[in-house]
């Protein structure tokens, strides 16, 4: 499906990429431990934890289709929890890949306009952080985001604590990253080799090269400055954004992060009871 324009003429619409693959041989606790065959559908806050992320998505204005990575075999209690739910839209369940950067690339294609890239364990989502992204992309081929870590640790007393440490402050990365349109896809290849993110940081020293990891390390570069050596090093644009919600910078990963996102989310009003309403979505079963 090629980009269709949004109610507003000047903000295109948006495909947000899903990745909810599992590696293969790996064994998730927090799947097991709920007898679920992948981590985005163990319960939270009353729902399939990937149900929080397509509601975020569904509910906003700008994103006309979804692509959601993962195996083959997990594409039925998949589309059961979308045709559960309130929402509109284009659905594409696309076989995740070994590589990540192989099944953005495959969640990409045929969709000409900008994307945004988001992974199923991020239940804590906003249409704020997507805004934020989407924004950034008017002025770049790709985008970045990251939290301050007061922001972080403001989010919640038990928030996960791993920092990138720059010359200007320290933040944690967010697993929610733009790319604009076709120009930009080659910002896929820092994920070339991963099966899973990080929450580290080396994605962006990756890109940067060996001289902006040195620097890096040693806090002698800015947050701006890390950006201009990774744009050069993928020989594209690319927006560091820093949100000033911390809990965006919170998957769920282990059972720390578990109890975390779910107190988050209770916070905010967010648990349901196991009730689903019919959407009205279009379903392409395997291809984006």
């Amino acid at each position: 499906m090629g980009q269709r324009l949004s109610s507003s003429a000047e903000e295109p619409a948006l495909r947000l990429i899903v990745l909810a693959g599992q590696p293969k041989r790996a064994v998730d606790p927090l799947a097991e431990r709920f007898g679920e065959s992948h981590r985005s559908l163990i319960p939270l806050a009353g729902q399939p934890m990937i149900a929080h992320v397509l509601r975020t998505a569904m509910a906003h204005p700008r994103i006309e289709s979804l692509a959601i990575c993962i195996e083959r075999e997990a594409f039925a209690p998949v589309w059961d929890v979308l045709t559960r739910m309130p929402g509109r839209g284009i659905v594409a369940l696309v076989e995740a890949r070994e590589h990540l950067a192989d099944s953005v690339r495959d969640a990409a294609s045929g969709w000409d306009g900008p994307l945004i890239v988001t992974t199923a364990d991020h239940a804590l989502l906003t249409i704020e952080a997507i805004d934020a992204v989407a924004d950034a992309l008017g002025r770049a081929d790709a985008a970045i985001t990251l939290a301050p870590r007061d922001c972080v640790e403001a989010a919640h007393r038990c928030a996960p604590d791993r920092f990138l440490a720059l010359r200007d402050g320290e933040y944690a990365a967010c697993d929610i990253y733009g790319i604009a349109g076709p120009a930009g896809i080659d910002a896929v290849e820092v994920f070339r080799g991963n099966r899973g993110f990080d929450r580290s940081g080396s994605r962006i020293w990756r890109a940067a090269g060996i001289l902006g990891l040195l620097l890096m390390r040693c806090r002698m570069l800015t947050l701006a400055a890390a950006a201009e050596f990774a744009s050069r090093r993928l020989k594209l644009r690319l927006s560091a954004v820093v949100l000033s919600d911390g809990s965006q910078a919170i998957d769920v990963d282990d059972d720390r992060s578990y109890a975390v996102a779910r107190d988050l989310l209770e916070n905010r009003g967010l648990v349901f009871a196991d009730e689903y309403v019919g959407q009205d979505v279009r379903r392409v079963a395997g291809t984006a």
